[in-house]
């Protein structure tokens, strides 16, 4: 009995220090000068599926950011994703496509990039940029 609560103990003293350890922030670039400005005044665009991105000759990666804040209007903005696909598609068992757009983003709003593809002989990827309030897809293809 003794031996099954130290065993408990010490279980939730690891769950808590990994929880601890677990990060939930949401790294941001600020790619603006001057000071922060309010949500209203900026748009922010979530990398989600985008391994790297490059805005305005500026680029950006995923592995170092989850979103990045900018001026409202019009950027061009390139990007890359990569796909888990089968051997027998790409030797590699990855494959990676890259999109690029020049938009006019408004202020306020929140964007994201977006990627899917479908599976089997013929497969078909899929890379699109979304304005989050409205679902409104203003570059690329959604999977359908």
């Amino acid at each position: 009995m003794l031996r099954d609560l130290i065993i408990l103990s010490l279980l939730a003293g690891m769950l808590g220090l990994l929880a601890g350890c677990a990060s939930t922030d949401n790294v941001v670039y600020k790619l603006y000068a001057g000071p922060e400005r309010a949500d209203t005044e900026i748009v922010t665009l979530h990398l989600a599926h985008a391994s790297e991105v490059i805005i305005d000759g500026m680029k950006v990666d995923r592995s170092d950011y989850d979103s990045v804040t900018l001026l409202p209007g019009r950027h061009l903005i390139r990007w890359k994703t990569w796909f888990g696909v089968s051997v027998l598609i790409e030797p590699s068992g990855f494959a990676t496509r890259q999109s690029g757009h020049t938009l006019d983003l408004k202020a306020g709003h929140t964007y994201i990039l977006k990627a899917d593809r479908t599976t089997g002989p013929g497969y078909r990827t899929y890379l699109w940029v979304e304005d989050v309030q409205s679902g409104q897809v203003i570059a690329g293809e959604k999977k359908p």
